[in-house]
């Protein structure tokens, strides 16, 4: 018995030691504590709220039909009905277009609405032809000139280089002028998203430029879209953003209509990125953060907020398999770009000629396939988007974090005038959307000091900061400015911060180890870029 009392109290003597022992055990870690939002906020701005309300009304189904079938009733929008130069020894030039068929007074209507547009704004639009010629090459059988619509609504900030384009391209095939090719969706919804967006933002003010263009020669080789990205981009304008509409229209075949799912699709690595820029996409596992595929979220978060019942679904890929359109000349050109297309295509709706095959089936791109709620909901997300990336402030131009074996993550970037506030965006590596915003305050912080660097952090120019408890291993972080009324930048990846070792080779973005794997997949993606 005495035995048992004394085992007893020793268990109960070691229970205690263990009690109190534990209660001085220090904190494992240090408790970093954020505020998280896991969707992006709507701007509370009175004026915001109006704005995007006045966009959603301003464009409606019915207008819009009318506008479908006035395009259609062209007949055909051949490119190859344009102007041609007359022949030798005549003077001028000749087209097989009349006054109502073909391409030619089809680019005089839409001329004419945007200049409608124009003065029911007080003048806000400048609306132009830009005319150029083509030699004679493949699917142009002769030379001849063509022509590109542009509306520019001018932005209010003469500091704020940034452009932001809307597309559709007015051209319709089969090219064959006898034969009739009304182009119901490809691509008269495209140029109606470019007419709607302009009639719905003309009245409004931002401080970055918008322009609404409408193309020539898409079916013939983005001879149009091909001109305006080389000027653009040899007279260094900034374009920050181009949306490119092609077959939007909700294609509405029997038991495959499609009404509230737009695909837009983005280009993964750029063909004008350099060699140092693979390198920096190889480090960062940036595959999927490419300028257009930003573009593309930012353009999905927006229909978010202001059009619940209609999804913009992120296609990861530059297009469809064996297909193409404007948005590559863009991209072609460095500037990110995206397109927009219906979810549900058939291809009978398109590139044919109208006929009826023996079996009853309807052949041709007829106004009878076209929604026009659907159009009419696509061009509101073009519409609201453009409103959303012209309003925002200009992103950081430099965001940092500090990898490594750590606990939390630090994070810096460069302030940016006229933000107020900014946020980290933080998405896991294996989601297409960003997940989690971090609210950021204007605070200055120390250089992010390496820890295998000896010394004091290297100076640089004064940063914002914050920590974070989550791990950079887990996620893609990006930072993000917010103006007054809450308006989002496009956002900025964030990197390690580039720094030299003592003596030896500078470093930006390649990280320590493992090069050898990252060395070789850059070689493969450099002759990918070089074919």
């Amino acid at each position: 018995m005495a035995k048992i009392r004394i085992a007893a109290g020793a268990a109960a003597l070691a229970l205690g030691l263990a009690v109190a022992g534990a209660a001085q055990i220090a904190p494992q870690a240090p408790v970093i504590r954020v505020e998280e939002l896991h969707a992006r906020p709507r701007p509370q701005s009175p004026r915001v709220t109006a704005r995007a309300a006045a966009i959603v009304a301003a464009i409606r189904p019915a207008q819009i039909e009318q506008m479908d079938h006035r395009l259609v009733a062209f007949g055909s929008r051949s490119t190859l009905s344009d102007y041609h130069p007359g022949p030798k020894g005549t003077p001028g030039s000749t087209t097989v277009s009349t006054a109502t068929r073909g391409i030619v007074p089809a680019r005089a209507w839409i001329v004419r609405q945007f200049q409608a547009i124009s003065r029911a704004t007080g003048g806000r639009l400048q609306v132009r032809v830009d005319t150029f010629d083509l030699p004679k090459g493949p699917r142009i059988p002769a030379p001849q000139s063509i022509g590109d619509v542009i509306a520019t609504l001018p932005g209010t900030n003469p500091n704020d280089k940034r452009i932001f384009l809307v597309s559709g391209h007015y051209d319709s095939i089969p090219a064959d002028f006898k034969l009739d090719s009304p182009g119901a969706n490809d691509d008269a919804s495209g140029t109606i998203v470019s007419l709607e967006s302009a009639r719905a933002l003309a009245s409004h003010h931002f401080p970055a430029t918008i322009e609404f263009i409408t193309v020539e020669g898409e079916e013939e080789g983005l001879y149009g879209s091909h001109y305006e990205a080389q000027k653009d981009k040899q007279a260094g304008l900034d374009i920050a953003g181009m949306l490119n509409d092609d077959i939007v229209g909700g294609d509405q075949t029997p038991g495959h209509r499609n009404t509230d799912v737009l695909r837009v699709f983005s280009q993964a690595i750029s063909p004008a990125v350099s060699r140092e820029q693979l390198r920096q996409i190889i480090f960062n596992s940036w595959e999927d953060d490419s300028p257009a595929r930003e573009l593309a979220r930012f353009a999905s978060e927006v229909a978010g907020l202001y059009l619940p019942g209609f999804h913009v679904l992120l296609e990861y890929r530059p297009d469809r398999f064996e297909r193409g359109g404007d948005s590559a000349s863009f991209q072609a050109a460095g500037y990110p770009a995206v397109r927009f297309t219906e979810y549900h295509e058939n291809a009978n709706h398109q590139h044919l000629p109208v006929s009826v095959t023996p079996q009853g089936v309807l052949l041709g791109d007829r106004a009878r396939w076209v929604s026009p709620t659907y159009l009419a909901n696509a061009a509101r997300v073009n519409a609201l988007t453009l409103a959303a990336l012209a309003s925002s402030p200009l992103p950081p131009a430099h965001v940092y974090f500090r990898g490594g074996q750590a606990i939390g993550t630090p994070i810096r970037w460069t302030p940016v005038p006229g933000a107020v506030a900014y946020r980290v965006l933080l998405r896991p590596t294996a989601s297409p959307q960003w997940t989690i915003r971090i609210p950021a305050p204007p605070k200055f912080a120390p250089p992010i000091r390496l820890p295998f660097l000896r010394g004091p952090a290297p100076a640089g120019p004064p940063m914002y900061g914050i920590t974070i408890p989550q791990s950079p291993d887990n996620y893609i972080i990006a930072v993000v400015s917010v103006d007054k009324d809450g308006n989002e930048s496009l956002p900025t990846l964030a990197t390690t911060p580039p720094f030299r070792r003592p003596g030896g080779r500078g470093r930006g973005g390649r990280g320590r180890g493992g090069r050898g794997s990252a060395h070789a997949l850059c070689h493969a993606l450099e002759s990918w870029h070089q074919r």
